[in-house]
C-alpha cells in the first residue's frame, strides 16, 4: 500500500492504564506515526486533535480529501471529566467522516473504541464498534501500529486486523521513530503537554482474570519494556523539547521488573529494577520538569510492605513532587469485592494508604507532598446494594479520622464493556439519585478536608499554566498526575504567573494568588481572596502611601497577617 499523505486524527483516549486527553498525549499517535515512517519515511502525516478540528469541520474535511488514508484514534472506556479537551463522540465520528468528499479514501478506526467497544458514559453499556462501520472501512481490533506496518507492506485488505504483538520488543522500532509527531500537537509550542510512557502492558492479575470490568487482563501475560528502551524514548522526547512525562501505561508500576511477574497474582516489587529505570530516565533527561507515575495496586503494597516502601523511596529520589499513585480501590463492600475479584479489602487499602503516607507524605519547604495515594471508587458493579455506599463512606471517614491524606478521590460509574464479560446487575444497581447524593456527600465531607491537608494555606504550586477562564478568574493547573485545579482572580496586569500559592480550598479545587505576591501589582479582587481581608481592607492597599514592609502593610490594614501570607509578599518589584 502506497501512502504519500495520511490524516491522523486524535479523538483522545481514556482507558485503565492510558490517558490521552490534553495536556496528556497517549502512545497511540506516536506508535502509529512511528510504524508509518518505519515503512514509508517520506509519508506526510497530518496530525490534528479533535478540538482543533471542531474549529472548522469543513476545513479539516477538505484537507483530508487530499490524503491517501484517514486514521481515527478514539476511545473513552473509563468515564471521566476533562478540562483540557473533549473526546470525540460517536455522533461526531459518524458525521465527520461520512462526508461525500471522503467516500473513496480508506478510513481506519483504531484505539479502545475499535478494540473494546464504544464507551458512551458511566453507568451504561458500551456500544459495539460496528456502529462506526460505516463510515469506517477498517476497524482495527489488534495493535494498530503492527496492523498499519503490515498493511504498508501489502494492503489493508490483506492484513489481519486482529494482529497483536507477541512481546514489547515488537514495537520498539516504532517508538522512537514516532516521537516527533508531538511537535504537531497544539500544546507542544506552549510546552503544555505531558507524554504518557508505557512501562508494561497487561495486568499481573490476569492469572485469576483480574477485576471483572477491566480490559487489561485481556492482554494476557504482562509485556514489560526494557528500562533502556523506556529511557531512550524519554531522551528522544527530551531532545525534541518535551519536559513532562508520566510513567502511567501499566496496571501497577510497583511491580515493574518483578522477578515474579506472570507467576503470581501479586508479584513482589523489585526496587533494583525501579532504580535502574528511573536513574536511566534522569541521565537521559536531566532537566525534565515533571516525572510522575500513575497506577499502583494497593494489594501489592499491603502484601509486600517493605519492598513497596523501598520502591516508593526510589521513585522519590528521581521524580518531581506532587506525584500521585492511583489506587484502583473500586469498592470496599465485601460482596462487591468478592463478586468482581477486586484487588484488596478495606483493611488492606487502609494499610496501603498508611504506608504511602509514611514514605511519600514528606514535602519540601512550602511545597506539595512528594507521593500520595489517590482513590478510585467505581459504582454499578455486580453485588452492589445500598450498603455499598455505607461501606465506602465508612472507609473514607476512617481515612479522614486517622489523619491520613489521599490526593484525589475519583467517584465514577462503570462502563460495561463486552470484551470484559461484564454483566450489569439490574436488581442490585444503585439508583442514580442515590449515587449523585453519595458523590456530593464525599465532595462536601471528605474532599474539602483532604485538599486542605494536601495543600495548606501558603503552599506553593510551581509551573502552572492557564487551562481556561471562569468569569474574571483564570483556571490554572500544573502539569502532572491529577493536577490541582486552581482559581486565580486576574491581576492589574493580565498575565499568568509561573508559580502560585494557596489562599483557600474547595471540594476539588484551590483559590490561589501569584507567588511572589507583588504588593504594587495586586488587584482588589486578588486582595479580597486573602483570608481576613475584605473589600474595605483591600481598598486601603490602593489608597495607602508607599508600602515597603509587612509592618507598614499591617498598619494600613489594621490587622495582623498570617505568617504563611507574609512570607509571599514582595515589596521591591515595580
Amino acid at each position: 500500500m502506497q501512502v504519500e499523505r495520511v490524516a491522523l486524527v486524535d479523538g483522545y483516549v481514556d482507558e485503565p492504564t492510558c490517558l490521552g486527553v490534553p495536556p496528556y498525549v497517549s502512545v497511540y499517535p506516536r506508535y502509529i506515526a512511528g510504524a508509518i515512517w518505519s515503512k514509508s519515511p517520506r509519508t506526510e502525516i497530518l496530525y490534528h486533535t479533535i478540538d482543533q478540528i471542531r474549529e472548522s469541520f469543513m476545513s479539516a474535511q477538505q484537507a483530508w480529501s487530499k490524503t491517501d488514508l484517514i486514521i481515527l484514534i478514539a476511545g473513552m472506556i473509563v468515564p471521566g471529566k476533562y478540562m483540557g479537551g473533549t473526546p470525540i463522540s460517536v455522533r461526531e465520528a459518524r458525521e465527520l467522516f461520512a462526508a461525500p468528499e471522503l467516500e473513496d479514501i480508506p478510513k481506519v478506526l483504531v484505539g479502545p473504541w475499535a478494540r473494546f467497544g464504544c464507551g458512551i458514559q458511566g453507568g451504561k453499556l458500551a456500544l459495539s464498534s460496528d456502529v462506526l462501520s460505516p463510515p469506517f472501512d477498517y476497524i482495527v481490533r489488534g495493535d494498530s501500529e503492527l496492523v498499519l506496518s503490515k498493511a504498508l507492506e501489502t494492503s489493508l485488505e490483506a492484513v489481519d486486523l486482529d494482529l497483536t504483538r507477541e512481546s514489547a520488543h515488537d514495537i520498539e522500532d516504532f517508538v522512537k521513530r514516532g516521537v516527533s509527531i508531538v511537535t504537531q500537537h497544539p500544546g507542544f509550542t506552549s510546552g503544555h503537554i505531558i507524554c504518557e510512557i508505557e512501562s508494561y502492558r497487561g495486568c499481573p492479575r490476569f492469572l485469576t482474570g483480574g477485576c471483572s470490568f477491566c480490559v487489561e487482563p485481556s492482554y494476557g501475560p504482562p509485556q514489560q519494556r526494557d528500562a533502556h528502551d523506556i529511557a531512550g524514548e524519554i531522551q528522544a522526547f527530551y531532545e525534541q523539547g518535551v519536559r513532562a512525562f508520566r510513567i502511567g501505561h501499566q496496571a501497577d508500576l510497583f511491580t515493574y521488573g518483578s522477578k515474579e511477574m506472570s507467576e503470581v497474582e501479586f508479584p513482589t516489587p523489585n526496587p533494583d529494577a525501579i532504580e535502574d529505570l528511573f536513574s536511566k530516565i534522569r541521565i537521559g533527561a536531566p532537566d525534565l520538569e515533571v516525572l510522575h507515575i500513575d497506577n499502583v495496586n494497593p494489594g501489592t503494597i499491603a502484601r509486600h510492605p517493605e519492598a513497596s516502601k523501598k520502591v516508593a523511596k526510589t521513585i522519590m529520589k528521581y521524580h518531581t513532587p506532587g506525584d500521585v499513585a492511583a489506587f484502583g480501590v473500586e469498592s470496599t463492600d465485601p460482596e462487591v469485592i468478592r463478586r468482581n475479584n477486586l484487588k484488596a479489602d478495606m483493611e488492606e487499602v487502609v494499610e496501603a494508604v498508611r504506608i504511602l503516607n509514611d514514605v511519600g507524605g514528606i514535602r519540601e519547604s512550602w511545597g506539595l507532598p512528594h507521593l500520595l495515594p489517590g482513590i478510585n471508587l467505581l459504582y454499578g458493579l455486580p453485588g452492589e446494594s445500598k450498603k455499598t455506599l455505607e461501606y465506602n463512606m465508612d472507609f473514607l471517614n476512617h481515612i479522614l479520622q486517622e489523619g491520613l491524606i489521599v490526593r484525589r478521590i475519583n467517584v465514577r460509574q462503570v462502563i460495561g464493556l463486552p470484551a470484559t464479560g461484564f454483566k450489569q446487575d439490574e436488581k442490585l444497581k444503585i439508583k442514580r439519585n442515590l449515587f449523585f447524593k453519595h458523590r456530593e456527600e464525599i465532595r462536601e465531607k471528605i474532599d474539602v478536608e483532604m485538599i486542605r491537608r494536601v495543600a495548606p494555606h501558603g503552599t506553593i504550586i510551581r509551573s502552572v499554566f492557564a487551562d481556561g477562564l471562569a468569569g474574571n478568574s483564570y483556571l490554572l493547573r500544573p502539569l502532572g498526575t491529577y493536577p490541582l485545579l486552581c482559581h486565580m482572580p486576574m491581576g492589574a496586569e493580565e498575565t499568568v504567573p509561573k508559580d502560585v500559592f494557596v489562599v483557600d480550598h474547595g471540594p476539588r479545587s484551590l483559590t490561589v494568588l501569584p507567588y511572589p505576591f507583588i504588593v504594587r501589582h495586586a488587584s482588589l479582587a486578588q486582595w479580597k481572596k486573602v483570608p481576613g481581608i475584605g473589600s474595605k481592607r483591600a481598598a486601603r492597599t490602593k489608597t495607602a502611601d508607599s508600602l515597603t514592609s509587612v509592618a507598614q502593610l499591617e498598619s494600613a490594614l489594621d490587622t495582623e497577617l498570617p505568617d504563611w501570607f507574609s512570607r509571599t509578599l514582595d515589596f521591591e518589584s515595580s
